[in-house]
């Protein structure tokens, strides 16, 4: 049985991994924060730290490294870039610098400009903001390491749990519920991806020994506003409270990618399909009201 680091272990990416992996393979989990499965081993480790690093990958000894922990806080990268080298560059060389098996990272469509999405994996990326150049210079230590690698791109990673504060379907259904109304942006275009269809594509990519660079997105390329209705749509809450503006009208301090998204014509050749949004917001709730 293939032994697996998954880092990042809390997260919302993390959370559904680690469902699906449990008795498939043996797993170590390691985050800042306990995962509550009460079912996997946990070890407190800091990607930041060498030290750290060195100590877990000796004492389990992996097969594969799944490397999900990150900082994703598009704004916040912005902020403070130095944060954004330590935890996305500095973070992935640690783990390279003393593991020697499969590294498996998830990376991102913001590693692109915006200009011509979706974008497939022969496509140029250009970043425009920090998150993605950090997440760029992290992919470019992976393919130099000399391990077998595997870089799976994705985004607009979406779920509804305790571990999914970032989501946006959180954040749409938790603010119609509350009947909160929400600007959402019309000009900002993705394939959203659901943590459960993201998590089941990694598993057969690991299985199948995907190797080399991979696209994994949702099966509809959609702007945000009608990704918001549709959620509303599924949740029967009140579109009505749900306006539309331009990205510039928000004064992030990031830049966003317009046209992002990714291509997943390479993965459904390979035999794994997309998850369709509606199926997904459909299991999403059938799941919270178990």
């Amino acid at each position: 049985m293939n032994r697996i680091l998954i880092t990042g272990a809390s997260g919302q990416l993390g959370s559904a991994v680690t469902k699906l992996f449990i008795g498939s393979y043996d797993i170590l989990l390691t985050d800042f924060v306990f995962p509550k499965d009460g079912k996997s081993r946990f070890e407190k480790m800091d990607i930041t730290d060498e030290n750290s690093v060195r100590k877990t990958i000796k004492k389990f000894q992996p097969d594969i490294i799944l490397h999900l922990a990150a900082m994703t806080d598009v704004d916040g990268c912005e902020l403070n870039p130095q944060k954004a080298n330590d935890v996305n560059v500095r973070g992935t060389k640690n783990l390279l610098e003393h593991f020697d098996g499969k590294f498996v990272f998830i990376s991102t469509d913001y590693v692109f400009d915006g200009n011509s999405g979706p974008y497939s994996e022969a496509d140029t990326p250009s970043p425009i903001n920090e998150y993605g150049r950090s997440k760029l210079l992290a992919e470019n230590i992976v393919m130099d390491s000399g391990n077998p690698w595997l870089i799976v791109r994705t985004n607009v990673v979406y779920d509804y749990t305790e571990n999914t504060q970032a989501s946006f379907v959180k954040w749409v259904v938790d603010s119609l519920r509350n009947d909160i109304p929400i600007l959402v942006v019309n000009d900002q275009w993705n394939n959203p991806t659901w943590t459960v269809a993201l998590a089941s594509a990694l598993i057969e990519m690991i299985e199948k020994d995907f190797l080399g660079v991979w696209n994994y997105g949702g099966a509809e390329y959609i702007h945000r506003l009608e990704f918001a209705k549709e959620i509303a749509k599924v949740f029967e809450l009140n579109k009505a409270l749900i306006s539309p503006c331009r990205t510039q009208e928000l004064n992030q301090p990031a830049p966003r990618p317009l046209k992002g998204g990714l291509s997943t014509k390479k993965i459904k050749h390979a035999g794994i399909e997309p998850y369709l949004l509606r199926k997904s917001l459909e299991e999403i709730r059938k799941k919270m009201t178990l």
